[in-house]
């Protein structure tokens, strides 16, 4: 019977961890074909692959960005172009995976062949190990007689050795220091034990600190990973189970939280250039115009409704404070340099941060 194994490497970018993903499947490569091969004059045998198929999401991300090289600019620095692409090459990629899956269920000459696909990316998060776990099992909903496993390689490195290995490379390939060292203090190593993350059961731990080729204790130690997740493939996901409920709870509030922010901190830009506003009319007033901006944030806080707070109730808050009228009054009808002022500064505040 057919089978394909998922061979996720995570960890820390200057960990190593391309480098040893590049080293497993070429190995794999080279032995697909014979029925039992060596590696390196080791009497160990390896289990033979017969296709190898790397998704490396940088080289997604490049394609997304443009093909045009790094970036749409051509720059050699990250730009928010790069972001959006490598936003997108997450979808891709596991588009990608499944279109790679059917290929290998649907047309394989052999009926007992072996696919070995390799994910090679960060995945400092569990969230991002799990999209590509769920993606598997969406497929076995249409192909329930598939056989795939899943495993995880973590190349651990200390921080300082992954910014060494950094800053020797160029380009996009340098990825900005305070990036990896935000990214090491929130990595999560995988561990079946932790809530909701009983899809990483099979997994490992490799030690990087030196720049050497793959070792052969090293790539047997992942050999001997992919062989136990073969005897436990992934299931076809039925229904959510408890903890992909309280999961799915738990983005959603993440996301609801996110959005506040966000919506709060659109909320304070208006209202500072509101206030500068007012300032430029009259400065005495100033002040008085700050601590305006500070009760309606409190009180926006309090409420907890910044999502549902549109930019024009925000100015009408203020400008009916400021201008001493009733809250339901159309502020706008009285002519005073003012509201003339509060008017001309919420258009510029319009036109430089639009929402999509």
């Amino acid at each position: 019977q057919n089978k394909a194994t998922i061979l996720l490497f995570c960890g820390l970018p200057g960990s190593g961890k391309s480098t040893i993903a590049r080293d497993v499947a070429h190995i794999y490569n080279k032995c697909g074909g014979d029925d039992r091969v060596g590696v390196e004059d080791d009497e160990s045998m390896i289990t033979q692959m017969d296709r190898v198929v790397i998704i490396d999401y940088d080289v997604i991300a490049e394609q997304e960005s443009s093909g045009a090289g790094y970036g749409i600019s051509g720059s050699s620095q990250f730009t928010s172009d790069d972001l959006e692409a490598w936003r997108k090459s997450r979808i891709t990629a596991l588009d990608v995976l499944k279109n790679t899956l059917y290929d290998h269920f649907s047309s394989s000459k052999k009926d007992d062949a072996t696919l070995l696909v390799v994910m090679d990316d960060n995945f400092h998060l569990r969230s991002m190990r799990r999209e590509v776990y769920r993606a598997c099992q969406d497929f076995l909903v249409t192909a329930p007689d598939a056989i795939i496993s899943f495993s995880i390689p973590y190349i651990s490195a200390p921080l300082n050795v992954c910014l060494r290995r950094n800053d020797s490379r160029e380009g996009k390939q340098h990825i900005p220091s305070h990036v990896i060292t935000r990214m090491d203090a929130t990595i999560e190593p995988p561990d079946e034990s932790k809530p909701y993350a009983s899809f990483e059961k099979f997994h490992l731990t490799i030690n990087n600190t030196t720049d050497n080729a793959i070792g052969r204790k090293t790539f047997h130690d992942i050999e001997k990973c992919i062989n136990e997740s073969l005897q436990s493939p992934i299931q076809a996901k039925k229904e959510c189970s408890v903890e992909e409920i309280a999961q799915m709870e738990q983005e959603r509030e993440r996301q609801r939280l996110e959005t506040f922010k966000c919506k709060s901190q659109r909320i304070d830009l208006l209202l500072r250039r509101l206030v500068g506003a007012v300032g430029r009319v009259d400065k005495k007033r100033s002040k008085e115009a700050n601590e305006t901006r500070k009760d309606i944030i409190e009180r926006v806080r309090i409420e907890n409704n910044a999502g549902s707070t549109s930019d024009e109730g925000i100015v009408q808050q203020f400008a009916s404070i400021m201008l001493g009228i009733e809250a339901s009054d159309d502020w706008q009808a009285m002519n005073t340099p003012l509201t003339s002022a509060i008017q001309s500064s919420f258009q510029e505040f319009l036109s430089h941060n639009r929402v999509d």
